[in-house]
């Protein structure tokens, strides 16, 4: 896994990969560079210059919504090489304009770059200590849009030193919502000669396959691959049960470092948001069985001497009252945080009660906005009277709610947004967390669930003079809120939050503020709390 994604439980994805890999008698080392703490610290370090130049991205929650612009600014700085000349400050400083108001001088960039760089000698020192020591046969690397620069760097550091080696990248995509055929694949093949293949998609019985000596010259692999030409095949029966993926197995990880160990209760999405490409990414919906999940909890908490577990699933509603119940019959005393969707179940006092004691310490809400013709647009189907009475319902019973929200979504107002920011304002007494994020489109993955009516055409955000030093596409919708406009909405939402009180907790002493309203609130329940 390589950085820059939140160290806050093991990355699932390798954890996942390992475990079923092993099984099948494949020799497996996984490795999370994020646990590197000084490593970690330079994406703050970056950051800090930003906000040094630009103190108004104080507002832009831009610890959250930044990444993907550091991504960018790696990527190329990668590609550029030793050519960063005057082409090259003239893309960083369209890059790091992101709210049609922050202007770097050659100077900022400079030392921007210096920042990166110390954290490619960083990466290239640990990548090159790790490949001596291991000498792989293949080297695989996680690609987020977070992670994709480093991905690469490390790849074309292991080819230097073992020409031999294959290189693979794997994940749902370089860029969020990235389907297999908008380009960006293809890009990475062209302009990335060091990469060998590409798998996206359900990786397990890919790399399985792969290993084994099935497509040892395909250089972009699909889970569709995986059956047989005929065209009329439904890729659904060519996924895995779920349940066939032994347990998780963390060797090799610094798990001392985690807060949380990570588990996955089911893999795809029932639901089908207009901004949200889960649901298409993994196909189908496909749920674990509830005893097997405590058994995997039991197990990984007398192994690890941990008892707190973060669900990495899309959602939670499925298993949040039968894993309550499993937990409770068995004596089990967990704690855990997942993501939900607001439904009719966690408006009932009995459920909330019952998740409770069960051990659920912390919600993610997909909130996303609280006005009834933005949500039709992204086909929630839910109100914001059942969001309120949800959030209540919720906080009245210890559980922490942490708000996702999403500015800028296509069709947005300004009105519209002014009712998620009164909304929240209004029931800040039932919020433990409002977490803003900036709508990004992709030409196809993040719109392929929306409604009919919605305009997902694109267009290019950098212009054409820039595309040799871009290993990437990247897309901006043509007819939704600018770039300038969902900054300024993240701006009047986070002067909002700041306002009425509620503490985001991205670091300890957050975790600490954050912890200390919620008992004044009267919320803490016994034996919950931040750490």
């Amino acid at each position: 896994m390589p950085p820059f994604w939140d160290p806050i439980c093991p990355p699932q994805g390798i954890v996942s990969l390992k475990a079923f890999l092993q099984a099948r008698g494949h020799e497996v080392h996984i490795d999370d560079f994020n646990t590197d703490g000084p490593l970690f610290a330079l994406q703050k370090k970056y950051f800090e210059h930003c906000l040094a130049e630009c103190p108004h991205w104080k507002l832009l929650s831009i610890f959250r919504n930044g990444p993907r612009y550091f991504s960018r600014h790696q990527m190329v700085f990668l590609r550029a090489g030793s050519g960063r000349g005057a082409a090259y400050k003239r893309l960083i400083g369209h890059i790091l304009n992101i709210d049609g108001k922050s202007f770097f001088s050659d100077k900022v960039i400079d030392a921007l770059d210096a920042v990166i760089n110390e954290s490619f000698n960083v990466v290239l020192g640990k990548a090159g200590q790790l490949l001596s020591r291991i000498q792989p046969d293949v080297i695989g690397c996680t690609m987020l849009e977070s992670t994709l620069p480093m991905a690469l760097l490390i790849l074309k550091r292991a080819k230097e030193m073992y020409p031999g080696i294959k290189t693979v990248l794997g994940g749902p995509g370089a860029v969020v919502g990235n389907m297999v055929d908008d380009g960006n694949l293809e890009n990475i093949v062209k302009k990335c000669p060091w990469i060998d293949t590409i798998m996206y998609g359900e990786g397990e019985q890919i790399f399985d396959r792969y290993l084994q000596g099935l497509w040892e010259d395909k250089k972009i692999i699909v889970v569709k691959d995986l059956g047989s030409p005929d065209p009329g095949q439904d890729l659904k029966s060519l996924l895995l049960d779920v349940d066939a993926v032994p347990a998780q197995d963390y060797e090799g990880l610094a798990v001392h470092r985690y807060l949380w160990l990570s588990l996955f209760t089911s893999r795809g999405c029932p639901y089908k948001c207009a901004f949200c490409f889960e649901n298409s990414y993994w196909t189908r919906f496909r749920p674990k069985d509830v005893q097997r999940i405590v058994s995997e909890i039991t197990m990984l908490s007398e192994r690890y001497g941990k008892d707190k577990f973060y669900l990495c699933d899309s959602l939670a509603n499925h298993i949040a009252t039968s894993l309550s119940e499993a937990l409770l019959k068995e004596n089990k005393k967990y704690r855990w945080d997942s993501y939900m969707r607001v439904t009719d179940e966690c408006l009932d006092p009995k459920k909330a009660e019952l998740w409770a004691s069960g051990g659920l310490d912390r919600v993610r809400i997909g909130v996303e906005s609280a006005s009834p013709r933005v949500l039709k647009l992204m086909n929630k189907g839910i109100s914001p009277a059942k969001t309120k009475a949800c959030l209540e319902n919720l906080a009245r019973h210890g559980i922490q709610t942490t708000t996702l929200w999403i500015a800028g979504f296509p069709g947005e107002t300004e009105q519209d947004f002014q009712e998620s920011i009164d909304f929240m304002v209004e029931n800040k007494s039932f919020i433990y967390q409002a977490d803003i994020w900036e709508f990004v489109c992709s030409p196809t993955g993040v719109a392929s669930a929306g409604p009919v009516e919605s305009d997902f055409s694109t267009k290019p955000i950098y212009p054409e003079e820039f595309d040799e030093l871009l290993i990437l596409k990247y897309y901006d919708l043509k007819n939704g809120p600018s770039g300038s406009e969902r900054f300024d909405r993240i701006t009047r939402f986070e002067e909002a939050r700041i306002n009425a009180g509620i503490s985001n907790p991205y670091t300890m002493q957050d975790l600490v503020r954050a912890h200390q309203r919620w008992v004044k609130l009267g919320h803490q329940k016994e034996g919950h709390g931040p750490f």
